[in-house]
């Protein structure tokens, strides 16, 4: 069995399986872009496109769905998102004919609207993670497992399980506030090279900007117990006055890629910045660290 490399938020787990406010009135359409009532919070809209990229699997000729989830050949892993905030949406069928034979018949029929990726190359399994655009801001991950199990007898058993994470609404209460005047910049984490000084910059412009940053990022949904490599990162430390005490300090990105956020020196949930946010810290400030 061989494991191919995953995309970030993706997690290939062991032999056995696991992952990582109302309903809708109708689900939406699957495509490049999901359409969602406006009045659904985040959590029911990933339920309703979890539903409906599930309906997207087409299964073979002669499969029966199962009631059930079936006994699963053992040894063998699956897929799952490292997140804590999702929906999903499973099936299973059985089906005569060799699983590789039947893997190779999902891609040739499944909408064209997926985006295929092998993870898993058996025995006694064989996957294709299919996966749709984000909505940004909304629900950052949509994927497919499909993976087909090798029931011996020249059977096999296929499980869809769509995967869909959401990004729960931010809390005004979790803000840096518009008071703050000063920033201290220092790095964090492991450096590559020689490890710069902290700068303090006390440009109302760029102090307001840096906060605006910061404030703008969405909450992370990646479930932290689930172990991640430290990365490089910054510790921005605001103040009401250069000799104040520290009204908010994001560090990060951390562990899996995650900034960590204290008020007040209350720890507020952890925040998920795209990969630019380093690059873009450093253009404010006006700093040319390298980064590696």
């Amino acid at each position: 069995m061989k494991l191919r490399k995953t995309r970030p938020f993706l997690l290939v787990l062991g032999a056995v399986l696991a992952v990582g406010c109302g309903a809708a009135t109708s689900a939406p359409r699957v495509s490049g872009i999901a359409v969602f009532h406006t009045s659904q919070t985040p959590k029911q809209r990933a339920a309703a496109d979890a539903d409906a990229i599930l309906g997207q699997f087409v299964p073979p000729p002669g499969a029966v769905r199962l009631a059930k989830r079936p006994v699963l050949p053992s040894g063998s892993p699956v897929t799952g998102l490292i997140a804590a905030t999702q929906a999903d949406a499973i099936g299973y069928w059985r089906v005569n004919g060799s699983a590789t034979a039947l893997l190779a018949w999902e891609k040739a029929h499944i909408s064209r609207s997926f985006s295929p990726q092998d993870v898993i190359i058996g025995p006694p399994s064989w996957n294709t993670v299919y996966s749709l655009p984000a909505v940004p801001g909304v629900l950052p991950t949509r994927e497919m497992n499909v993976q087909f199990y090798d029931a011996g007898s020249g059977m096999t058993v296929i499980m869809a399980e769509a995967m869909v994470s959401w990004v729960p609404p931010r809390p005004a209460s979790e803000a840096i506030p518009a008071s703050v005047t000063v920033v201290t910049i220092a790095p964090s984490g492991p450096w590559p090279g020689t490890t710069p000084a902290p700068v303090t910059i006390t440009s109302a412009p760029a102090v307001r900007r840096l906060a605006a940053l910061v404030n703008g990022l969405p909450l992370s949904t990646v479930n932290q117990a689930v172990p991640c490599a430290m990365g490089s990162g910054f510790t921005l430390t605001f103040r009401l006055t250069v000799s104040g005490t520290p009204v908010a300090v994001a560090d990060g990105p951390g562990a899996c890629g995650v900034l960590a956020l204290r008020l007040n020196g209350k720890d507020e949930p952890a925040l998920q910045p795209a990969g630019s946010y380093l690059a873009t810290v450093l253009k404010i400030a006006g700093l040319h660290w390298k980064l590696g």
